[in-house]
């Protein structure tokens, strides 16, 4: 007990450090995963009866970063697939289209620019492509009244509803809590589409209180020359480019890596025509390359993860958090709807209810305390991940956004709060329905 008391309080430590920017999450988790094993008991160098390597150098260190291997390859094809996109200029032109069909009215501007940057986010991740997204999303709502405080929220709902069924995102959190990638799509669709619906809601309110503003002013770009021309009718295909992943993964059920090496070829298929050959191939180089580069961070995040989820495990670690954790977990359905739904804002600061923080410690916990069934353990984290997406003040697309637009991040959070918190309701309803 006394072991498992001093675990907590070190994560708390850590989640202080986090917090206060003392300490970015990605070496956050590897002290975490050194401290725990140490606190533990889980000796550095050991082999058990078999001669297998058990100490935690081997069995946590060199194994956890290779955990989660599966779900960062995923990853990188899907930052592939993204900077494809980006540099065929696919994306800018879905965004551009569809400020077009608005014309110049507000609501209807801002409504069809989050429907187009969502459904690019199902497909596109990274904070260079949130840059890239926002700085043609963010002037063009400045210029039809937007204000700041409304066009940095309509960036980050459609990250949000996005992000919720990227299917490298979805890949991720079914690899970190064990649980079947059919399984979480379900309970993240929900949560999208509700996230979707409050968006919606949240706009028109908001227009209807603060009317057009034209104060707020941000940097527009230079149009520059390109080869790559989004027109015509390979033009219109070609912007089909973020659907199909999903149409082959949801519906003919791909796998991942293939269906973005397919999506690939579909967009360079349609905006390889002026380009040609040879700067088509330089393109796709580069965007490799890029896309890399993009995942990198994601991808260090999640050898971190998968680090913790093994520390975690270990027996001597499992022994001495297992009573603190029966107390605290919940075993009946009213139980866990109130944790969940009471406890959401934990998903916060990469708090204890973050699966991209401590809360891949925690989850993994609860899984193996066998208090609740799996598939409740990742519908609960799934709709907390919701209020994660959209308000964590520790987000890089939030601190991005809000200070492109000039807004306070922390300000930003509590203001959108209120219209994410129902959202989480939803998906922890729809868990109990299908899991419970």
């Amino acid at each position: 007990m006394v072991q498992g008391i001093l675990i907590l309080l070190f994560m708390l430590v850590i989640m202080g450090l986090m917090v206060t920017r003392k300490m970015p999450t990605v070496l956050a988790l590897f002290v975490l995963v050194v401290g725990i094993c140490l606190i533990g008991g889980v000796p550095a160098v050991a082999t058990d009866a078999d001669g297998n390597a058990v100490g935690f150098l081997q069995g946590v260190m060199q194994n956890g970063a290779m955990k989660l291997g599966d779900a960062i390859m995923v990853a990188i094809f899907a930052g592939w697939l993204g900077m494809v996109m980006e540099k065929t200029r696919i994306s800018e032109a879905m965004i551009k289209k569809g400020a077009e069909l608005g014309g110049d009215k507000t609501l209807v501007v801002t409504l069809v620019l989050f429907i187009v940057a969502s459904l690019l986010f199902t497909t596109v991740n990274g904070l260079g492509t949130v840059i890239m997204v926002g700085t043609i999303v963010i002037p063009i709502l400045v210029s039809v009244g937007a204000d700041k405080f409304t066009a940095t929220a309509a960036m980050l709902f459609a990250y949000c509803v996005g992000n919720n069924v990227n299917l490298a995102n979805v890949n991720s959190i079914a690899a970190v809590i064990g649980a079947e990638f059919d399984d979480v799509f379900k309970i993240l669709l929900i949560c999208a589409i509700g996230a979707f619906i409050s968006g919606v809601i949240f706009f028109c309110w908001r227009y209807r209180k603060v009317g057009r503003k034209y104060a707020f002013s941000a940097m527009v770009g230079e149009e520059e020359d390109n080869i790559y021309q989004i027109k015509g009718v390979t033009g219109g295909l070609a912007m089909l480019t973020p659907i199909i992943p999903l149409v082959l993964v949801i519906g003919f059920k791909f796998p991942l890596i293939a269906s973005f090496l397919i999506s690939i070829v579909w967009a360079c298929l349609f905006t390889s025509v002026r380009a040609g050959w040879k700067r088509t191939m330089n393109m796709l180089t580069k965007a490799l390359f890029d896309g890399f580069s993009a995942t990198a961070p994601s991808a260090t995040l999640m050898i971190g993860i998968g680090m913790l989820l093994l520390a975690i495990n270990q027996p001597t670690v499992k022994e001495s958090l297992a009573p603190i954790m029966l107390a605290v977990t919940p075993g009946t359905t009213i139980g866990f709807m109130v944790f969940f739904i009471v406890l959401a804002p934990l998903c916060l600061y990469r708090g204890p209810l973050n699966l991209w923080g401590l809360g891949a410690g925690i989850a993994a916990l609860m899984v193996g305390l066998d208090v609740l069934p799996l598939n409740v353990v990742m519908g609960g984290f799934c709709a907390v991940s919701a209020m994660q997406l959209l308000c964590c003040p520790t987000n890089t697309h939030n601190v991005w956004v809000t200070s492109y637009t000039g807004e306070e991040v922390t300000s930003v959070t509590k203001r959108l709060l209120p219209w994410i918190w129902p959202v989480v309701i939803i998906g922890v309803i729809a868990t109990v329905v299908l899991y419970m």
